[in-house]
């Protein structure tokens, strides 16, 4: 367990107090049954991340899933994301240990393919508030998704406001549809000071950010599919940072 994420009953005091808050505003209850938890914490914890091999030169079609490791990261960040609701429907101490595992596998796995330090992006996503952790692995679960202009529809397509929206919509929030209107409603954030799942943005694009150097997740444009990268040399000192939490 990292130092920053000191338990208090085996879950860090910040995460069940904003949770818990979150929550409340909400009126959630869990619902699923003993037996249903127990089937899905047992499915969590026996089902590995899937290894993504090298590029091949088969197919165009392969070379853009291998170019983000798509099925590695996207299972990595499913995990993680079915673990947390487990976590969240049960209070269950392994649950939120199931969890940190994954989510912190994927961000090894992000980290690797990108030439990054494994251990400086975990520490950034752990860092990050919760929900904006939820938001970037429920993006990261769309890794490979084709662009589709004016679409904001899991494993089927997205355009760049419609892949934000979604990820952050699943972390609980609702955003504007369009990404100038994404940047306006979130609170203004230096490149210092953003947090791993706030929204990078220049006009005419939105992206979340992966928390270190430049890079990124997004859906960048037709003909291409939902991708972690770098914010291109051109746009690294143009770019806007937001924090939709703060807005």
């Amino acid at each position: 367990m990292n130092r920053t994420e000191s338990l208090n009953g085996g879950v860090p005091r910040r995460w069940r107090s904003r949770w818990s808050d979150w929550r409340n505003r909400r009126g959630h209850r869990a619902a699923t049954s003993i037996f249903a938890r127990a089937a899905l914490l047992a499915v969590t914890l026996t089902i590995g991340a899937v290894a993504m091999t090298g590029p091949t030169a088969e197919a165009n079609e392969v070379d853009r899933f291998a170019r983000s490791s798509a099925p590695g990261i996207a299972e990595s960040a499913r995990l993680a994301v079915a673990a947390h609701q487990a976590w969240e429907d049960t209070g269950r101490v392994s649950a939120y240990l199931v969890f940190t595992r994954h989510r912190d596998n994927a961000a090894s796995q992000a980290a690797g393919e990108l030439g990054l330090d494994g251990d400086e992006m975990r520490q950034a996503w752990i860092d990050s508030h919760p929900r904006k952790q939820m938001a970037l692995l429920s993006a990261l679960t769309q890794l490979g998704v084709p662009y589709r202009s004016r679409a904001s529809s899991p494993g089927e397509g997205f355009d760049c406001s419609g892949l934000t929206s979604y990820a952050w919509g699943a972390a609980g929030l609702d955003l504007p549809r369009s990404s100038g209107d994404q940047i306006r409603a979130a609170s203004s954030r230096t490149r210092d000071q953003a947090e791993a799942g706030d929204l990078v943005q220049y006009p005419g694009h939105v992206m979340m950010y992966l928390g270190i150097d430049d890079a990124i997740v997004h859906s960048p444009n037709s003909g291409n599919h939902v991708e972690i990268r770098f914010i291109t040399k051109a746009r690294s000192n143009s770019v806007n940072f937001g924090d939709p939490l703060s807005a």
